[in-house]
């Protein structure tokens, strides 16, 4: 029997090895960012581009590892008792039964990213951290906190995207090998994305922009397994720490961002936490 043949948008479970079948949506290479697309494998030229839900991952899958996704098998695995389903991956149905809106904010984010990359280059980590090295020691509102050392979130931390730990030969520029698996890249292109909206250069903050910033703050706040590591070499902390103290945000009443931040800085907090008290047991 021939290969199916699918088109850009088509909503598809892949098959992975280790994994349940996972929901994503197959995209052009014109939305992946350049440096998972140089990491492209060659033995998989030719094969989909897979960006998988909800975390926005990717692989390539042949077409025999793919098969549709309905609408029907989507209610039908929503419908079963909750118990029965992971989280992460119950997620991902979700998202598949209407992925339009998540994936053009996906594509903005890595469009915008990719414009940044090559307007400025790897964004300077001395916009962020520049006259803020006391704030490793103080990264949530009115707490103090003994600087803790890097530390890998353990194996149950790393739960999330599962189609992260499938492409792992993905490899990052090598001025960037910190950020060596792409939910790190993500996290950073994140972080690039809030602080261009809230801390550019120019101090202007643009009330057209909130709605899309409403949306990139529901997609952090939704990775509840974000890793030491990620935190501390994506520096995203000290943008949420800064929006938190902004005097001024349009539209705050409305979206309540530096509220949030705050909330985002404690929920990292306790991460970074812990892992100072496991460093120091």
């Amino acid at each position: 029997m021939a290969n199916r043949a699918f088109n850009v948008g088509d909503v598809v479970l892949a098959k992975m090895k280790g994994y349940p079948p996972w929901p994503g949506i197959i995209i052009d290479d014109e939305h992946v960012p350049q440096a998972v697309r140089k990491e492209r494998p060659v033995s998989k030229h030719g094969w989909y581009t897979i960006r998988f839900m909800p975390k926005a991952d990717y692989h390539w899958s042949s077409p025999k590892d793919l098969v549709p996704l309905s609408r029907e098998d989507i209610d039908a695995f929503l419908a079963r008792p909750s118990k029965s389903r992971r989280a992460d991956l119950a997620k991902a149905y979700e998202i598949a039964k209407d992925p339009a809106a998540w994936n053009e904010e996906q594509d903005r984010i890595v469009k915008e990213h990719e414009e940044d990359i090559q307007e400025h280059g790897e964004e300077q980590e001395s916009d962020v951290a520049a006259g803020e090295e006391e704030d490793d020691a103080d990264e949530r509102p009115g707490a103090a906190r003994k600087r803790s050392s890097p530390q890998a979130a353990p194996p149950s931390k790393r739960t999330r995207s599962e189609p992260t730990e499938t492409h792992t030969e993905l490899q990052p520029d090598k001025e960037h090998a910190e950020e060596i698996d792409p939910a790190t890249r993500r996290v950073r292109e994140w972080r690039h994305r809030l602080q261009r909206a809230f801390l550019s250069k120019e101090g202007v903050i643009y009330a057209s922009d909130m709605d899309a910033q409403d949306a990139l703050f529901k997609t952090v706040e939704a990775c509840d397994d974000m890793t030491v590591d990620q935190l501390r070499s994506t520096k995203i902390g000290k943008v949420m720490k800064r929006i938190h103290l902004l005097p001024e945000v349009p539209r705050d009443d409305e979206f309540h961002f530096r509220e949030r931040a705050g909330e985002l800085m404690k929920r990292w907090s306790v991460l970074l936490d812990q892992a100072a008290e496991d460093t120091e047991a």
